[in-house]
């Protein structure tokens, strides 16, 4: 089943960019979470584990494919953008939500936008910084086709753990310099309604970064990005953004970024993401 939702787009969707990455991300993921809940047939808020601790549908990988005829910088105030999601679920516990959105005359063309979400339950154990996986007792996804074991970005975010690269970037492109940023969490603006550092905010943290380690010219234009997320952190927590900007002799029109969050508490990182942007 196809789940579809219309967003038409005002100032609370967008920025001097217009429909930049993060706030994409936001309503995105929203349409993700309604999705979830259509499929679960209740409330994710009202999910509880079976000792009755809250869950939550934590994503944990994005991979996000912009194509250069449709970039998110021209979807505009009052356009009408169409998101369609198909789900796949894993034991459960675990979600694959494979998302296209263009304008609704647009959405079936092979250039529309599209997006790979997966998310997984969890619940706080000791928290932001502690999230264990839980299974929610009272909701059965069966009736959504199943994610094979294979097919899983969790096997994605693990060997990221490891390498460090999420293979947006492949041996071409060459490492020109690096910057480390810190960012104070804002308990007030980063935070979500489950108390947890929006998933989205973090691509604002790795764009102010960004903007550090590149000097002032021409504007970039997102056309992939990769993200995993490996932990959540305190709202009183600081996080340190490390950045490396890559250049490749095959894309001269084109800045690669590999991007590393740790937070403060204890050094954990908790995202990696690569992403490529052309320069406008």
């Amino acid at each position: 089943m196809t789940y579809t939702y219309d967003l038409t787009l005002g100032l609370p969707h967008t920025n001097h960019r217009f429909f930049a990455e993060q706030l994409m991300l936001k309503f995105a993921g929203h349409f993700q979470w309604q999705s979830i809940a259509a499929a679960a047939g209740l409330p994710l808020s009202s999910l509880r584990t079976a000792d009755g601790s809250e869950v939550y549908a934590s994503f944990y990988y994005i991979d996000t494919v912009i194509p250069a005829a449709a970039p998110l910088e021209s979807f505009r105030l009052d356009d009408t953008v169409r998101f369609a999601i198909d789900l796949r679920a894993f034991k459960n516990i675990a979600f694959e939500g494979r998302v296209r959105f263009d304008r609704p005359e647009r959405l079936n063309d092979a250039t529309s936008p599209s997006i790979r979400f997966a998310n997984i339950f969890i619940t706080p154990e000791q928290g932001n910084s502690r999230l264990r996986v839980a299974p929610p007792a009272q909701a059965d996804f069966h009736d959504l086709p199943p994610l094979p074991n294979e097919e899983n970005p969790y096997h994605i975010t693990r060997a990221a753990s490891e390498s460090g690269a999420l293979g947006v970037l492949d041996e071409a492109w060459l490492q020109e310099r690096t910057s480390t940023v810190t960012y104070a969490i804002d308990v007030d603006r980063d935070t979500n309604g489950a108390g947890l550092v929006y998933f989205a905010n973090y691509v604002a943290f790795m764009d102010t970064a960004e903007r550090r380690a590149v000097p002032k010219g021409r504007e970039r234009s997102l056309r992939h990005r990769r993200i995993a997320y490996y932990g959540n952190a305190a709202v009183d927590d600081t996080l340190a953004i490390d950045v490396a900007v890559f250049r490749s002799g095959a894309h001269p029109d084109m800045l690669g970024f590999r991007y590393t969050i740790r937070r403060q508490e204890d050094g954990a990182i908790i995202c990696l993401s690569e992403a490529v942007k052309a320069l406008a």
